[in-house]
């Protein structure tokens, strides 16, 4: 660091530092040390906040996706009901009564079954996606609540780290100043 090198040059270019230019250089030494931790920390939050943004970004692309998968289930949903309306509940009945056979009414009966049973899947699959859109909805402004309550953190603990920071950088000047004063001396 400056400090030491600042020492080493004092000692090869004139006689023995005395205890209070080694006192300073210490001083210094350790004030130096104190700001890299404070800037580490920082850092760390910063890191942190960036991890965060990057977590609601992905939490907002799962949302639309869901979302769109709602959107399509549901236009399908309508689209197959407007068929069944059109077409009436008076159709399924008279395709069973319509049979030729036992055997065609028993294969008309499960073809009615595999229809409801398709629709029935449909819409379970409908409120099992809107669900999915809610409880993404629901995450994704914790996510944002988290991030506001993160980055109001970061603010406060960045003024309180940069306050000593500052006083620190004055401190270093100072015994900067003092160990130039002592070595023109």
């Amino acid at each position: 660091s400056d400090a030491e090198e600042l020492k080493e040059e004092e000692t090869e270019d004139e006689e023995p530092v005395s205890k209070e230019d080694k006192k300073a250089a210490k001083k210094q030494a350790k004030l130096n040390k104190k700001e890299d931790s404070y800037k580490e920390k920082i850092d760390q939050l910063e890191a942190d906040l960036i991890a965060k943004g990057e977590e609601i970004t992905q939490a907002e692309a799962d949302l639309e996706k869901a979302q769109e998968k709602e959107e399509q289930q549901y236009e399908d949903m309508k689209l197959r009901i407007k068929y069944m309306y059109e077409q009436g509940d008076t159709s399924v009945l008279e395709a069973l009564v319509a049979s030729d056979s036992f055997t065609d009414f028993v294969n008309n009966a499960e073809y009615v079954q595999n229809v409801y049973s398709y629709d029935r899947e449909k819409l379970d699959e409908y409120v099992e996606t809107k669900k999915e859109v809610e409880t993404l909805k629901t995450t994704l402004e914790e996510e944002q609540e988290n991030m506001q309550t993160m980055q109001t953190e970061y603010e406060e603990e960045e003024e309180s780290l940069n306050a000593p920071i500052e006083e620190k950088q004055s401190e270093i000047a100072d015994l900067d100043s003092q160990i130039q004063e002592a070595a023109e001396a």
